[in-house]
């Protein structure tokens, strides 16, 4: 009995390490470059980073949210959590007050592109404030001088350029170094797995064509989210896309499969409360 609870516990052991190992691969090597410096020493914190960041991509800002204040209880050091939940408080409040103050108040011993990322607090209220709002893309230009290498710059350099067809160009860009490998050299990440960011940023191309006239382009970007992500943006993005087609009856299948996924789901609940009120 002693040997088969021994062996269990190497077993669950073993299970949790990889898990680990598993949750971790999205991590590199920061001192290889002007990164913003959103990890710090506690681990259990640099993970729950991790998943709130990826939620973050894929627009799921409740679960979002969650994990971005769970980063905070384990490590209330860092700068970062503060300036993305400055954006998801309400305007005029307290909490959005706390959390501009205490991203200033924290990046003041960090790198340059920390600071400049932090300065994003500093711009007009507007948009998807802080990150994308204007003047936004004047800071991730001069973040994206300081470190071409790292992606969540890219990401947001690519999402606020002004031209239409020239953020569907250099957000194309981004997919081809994260999934193939391939470009700039200078821009080309160094270590770690940014395949994470492969699902969002076709969810993003679809909005992108999409907004362009390219409807068929968009539609099998919205395809391939779906088929990589199997969460509920996914079928939420699937979901606006048939309302701007006004086929409302596929657009109520997909929200409702979003809330399905993720009955907090705030996004989907309006629109499917907008498209039942519609048609009564």
């Amino acid at each position: 009995m002693k040997k088969l609870i021994l062996l269990l516990s190497i077993l669950i052991l073993g299970c949790q390490t990889n898990t680990q190992q598993n949750n971790n691969k999205w991590t590199f090597d920061a001192t290889d470059g002007s990164y913003i410096q959103w990890n710090g020493a506690d681990t259990n914190a640099n993970e729950m980073l991790h998943h709130a960041m990826k939620h973050m991509y894929n627009v799921e800002r409740e679960k979002s949210m969650t994990f971005f204040e769970k980063v905070l209880e384990y490590d209330p050091s860092l700068f970062g959590p503060h300036v993305v939940l400055a954006g998801f408080s309400i305007e005029g409040s307290e909490k959005r007050k706390m959390h501009v103050e205490k991203a200033k108040e924290l990046v003041a011993d960090n790198n340059e592109t920390s600071k400049i990322f932090v300065s994003l607090l500093d711009l007009p209220r507007g948009g998807n404030w802080p990150l994308v709002t204007k003047g936004a893309h004047d800071l991730w230009s001069k973040m994206r001088e300081l470190e071409p290498k790292g992606k969540l710059i890219h990401y947001y350099y690519a999402f606020t350029m002004p031209d239409a067809n020239e953020r569907i160009k250099e957000m194309e860009s981004l997919l081809s170094e994260i999934k193939d490998q391939k470009g700039d050299p200078n821009s080309l990440p160094t270590s770690g797995d940014h395949s994470y960011m492969i699902p969002p940023i076709i969810n993003t191309l679809g909005y992108f064509y999409y907004g362009i006239g390219e409807k068929d382009k968009a539609k099998s970007h919205f395809d391939e989210y779906l088929n990589l992500y199997k969460s509920y943006n996914s079928y939420d993005s699937m979901g606006e896309f048939y309302y701007n087609e006004e086929d409302m009856e596929n657009a109520l299948k997909y929200y409702k499969k979003a809330i399905e996924m993720y009955p907090s789901a705030s996004s989907a609940n309006s629109m499917v409360n907008r498209i039942t009120n519609q048609q009564n």
